[in-house]
């Protein structure tokens, strides 16, 4: 092949167009959190509810109290040994439903413009264009959203609380689940510390679980500072040493068990087996996952000085609540298909969502389109309005100050 002597057009032959490449679409959406709700094995219910403002959730408390044993051809109740029982005593819970609104413009202009990825000598049409940057603010806007749910199901799970309005203090504008104040549990030794007892402190969390929320922990997911703490604890690495725990093995002979699937399917990482000196037994996961909020700062999902510890098969009720725009008519879901080139009611879920064929249910969301009254600019709106109740709240319990 000789040598090109004098000057030649840019052409097919000299230039090559590689295949773009969209990090959006490497980037994991998370759903750790989210994997505790609505799961159909734990009794814990999906509710999609598009007509209704607020929602009542009616929680019953019990109890292990025993039965009273007495002298025959008497009865219990003067001896003060047992209140008589009073069935339907409950309580009701009446919440407004919250609102994620997510919009994205294309401008008239955008459309006379190459899209990334496309080939400068097969030049698309305007509606193709517009189909491209729809479908891109699309994908965004719902991995935002997915996000976003992340967030509350993890403040839910962790605090039984979660924010109806993005960082506020107002108590008005909290869901309150009511936990147990005596499941939030602050250690008076940090687990880096030399005199730190990381096993009593998971004993007492177990414990309190057992006493208060009537079930069995049987997992804790630790922050990332609070896992290397306790793993590099001299006691901990005594007790493994010796086989007493079970603790960063996960192998052929000591997998995990199916039941937590889901979890480890939306991003938590399972670290092994634990038995504390109670006869608890606890799988330790970590969950390394991060969001960015609003000041542009990573943030990770779970605190690195805290430590969930909970059981989990928890009911753990979650409830899609309706939009906040005019109903959509056949007209207007046809405009929105030609547009977009998708219908508005059978979204495409984007790539990469962890879990999410039973984390995240598209049903829960909402999509739409306007155009300006000059048509140079059509709006893409995504809304959502879920509430994430840790309905048997006290199944979980929280211990921080675990780093000083």
């Amino acid at each position: 092949m000789s040598n090109q002597i004098t000057a030649t057009s840019v052409d097919l032959a000299t230039r090559f167009m590689a295949q773009m490449f969209d990090e959006r679409d490497i980037i994991g959406v998370p759903t750790g959190f989210q994997a505790f709700f609505g799961r159909p094995e734990t009794d814990s219910k999906t509710v999609f509810n598009p007509d209704s403002e607020k929602v009542d959730i009616d929680i019953i408390r019990g109890n292990e109290e025993i039965a009273a044993l007495i002298h025959r051809g008497g009865n219990s109740r003067p001896l003060n040994t047992q209140q008589n029982m009073n069935e339907q005593k409950f309580t009701s819970f009446s919440r407004q439903y919250p609102l994620i609104e997510e919009e994205g413009d294309i401008e008239a202009g955008q459309l006379i413009n190459r899209v990334a990825g496309e080939n400068p000598y097969q030049l698309m049409e305007r509606l193709n264009r517009m189909r491209i940057l729809g479908f891109n603010i699309h994908k965004s806007s719902v991995r935002r959203i997915i996000r976003t749910c992340e967030v509350l199901a993890a403040s839910s799970v962790l605090t039984g609380q979660h924010v109806a309005i993005s960082g506020t203090t107002n108590t008005d504008l909290i869901y309150d689940f009511r936990r147990n104040a005596g499941l939030t549990i602050t250690v008076a030794v940090g687990w880096n510390q030399s005199a730190a007892v990381i096993a009593a402190n998971l004993d007492a969390a177990c414990s309190e679980i057992r006493e208060v929320g009537h079930v069995t922990a049987d997992m804790a997911v630790i922050g990332s500072s609070a896992m290397d703490a306790l793993i590099n604890d001299d006691v901990v690495q005594l007790q493994a040493d010796n086989r007493r725990f079970e603790l960063i093995q996960v192998s052929m002979n000591n997998p995990v068990p199916p039941k937590f699937a889901k979890f480890i399917e939306g991003g938590f990482i399972a670290r092994g087996r634990f038995r504390t000196p109670g006869g608890y037994e606890l799988w330790l996961f970590t969950y390394n996952d991060i969001y960015i909020n609003a000041s542009g700062t990573a943030v990770p999902y779970m605190p690195v000085d805290e430590a969930l510890v909970c059981f989990s098969g928890a009911r753990c009720d979650r409830y899609f609540g309706p939009p906040e725009v005019l109903p959509m008519t056949s007209a207007k879901a046809a405009f929105y298909q030609e547009m977009f080139g998708f219908n508005p009611a059978a979204p495409p879920m984007p790539n990469n969502i962890k879990g999410a064929g039973h984390a995240v249910d598209m049903r829960m969301a909402y999509f739409d389109a306007y155009v300006a009254t000059d048509w140079k600019k059509i709006t893409i709106r995504s809304q959502a309005a879920p509430i994430f109740a840790t309905t048997m709240t006290d199944a979980f319990a929280l211990l921080d100050g675990l780093i000083t």
